[in-house]
Formats: C-alpha cells, sequence, structure tokens
C-alpha cells in the first residue's frame, strides 16, 4: 500500500480495542427489526446467531472474554431498549 512502511517487531504487544457495539448503529437496526418480527423461538434463534456470530469476529480480532462479554452486554441493552421503545403504543400526547 503506497505510503505505509510495515516493520517487524519482535515481542511487540498491542491492545486491540473494539470498535464500540453501542455504535454499529446499522447492526442495531436491523437486529430491533428482525426481533420485532419475530417471537418465542424464532426470536430466540436469530438473537443467539447474532451474538454467536459477533462473539467469534471479536474473539477472532484477539479481544479478551471481558472485552467481549462487555460490549455483547452493551449492545444487548441498546437493542433492547430500542425494542422497548418500538413496543410501546403510541399515545400522541394524551395522558
Amino acid at each position: 500500500m503506497r505510503g505505509l512502511i510495515s516493520h517487524a517487531v519482535d515481542d511487540a504487544v498491542c491492545t486491540v480495542l473494539p470498535f464500540p457495539t453501542t455504535r454499529r448503529v446499522g447492526k442495531i437496526r436491523r437486529t430491533v427489526e428482525v426481533l420485532s418480527d419475530r417471537s418465542g423461538k424464532g426470536a430466540d434463534q436469530y438473537w443467539k446467531q447474532v451474538i454467536a456470530g459477533m462473539r467469534t469476529q471479536m474473539m477472532s480480532a484477539g479481544l479478551t472474554d471481558d472485552v467481549v462479554d462487555r460490549e455483547l452486554r452493551a449492545f444487548a441493552e441498546e437493542v433492547f431498549g430500542r425494542v422497548r421503545h418500538y413496543a410501546q403504543p403510541e399515545t400522541n400526547g394524551a395522558a
């Protein structure tokens, strides 16, 4: 690649930082959309598939178990917060 210089470093230590799962807006929206259209076993299966895929991706990138768990919890909170929000009936400002 033009302009990039690669250096080999022996015994290098690096820290891999994940892209915050709460900022993966497209993934969050799509997951909320699918979960909103499913219920029961179908919703559970989809959720497990999403989380398993994300876990595999993050582990392959070299993230620690603690970081992966923290990111997946944050993702779940964001998704289910939105699912709850969308599930609430519109009141149109009526009290």
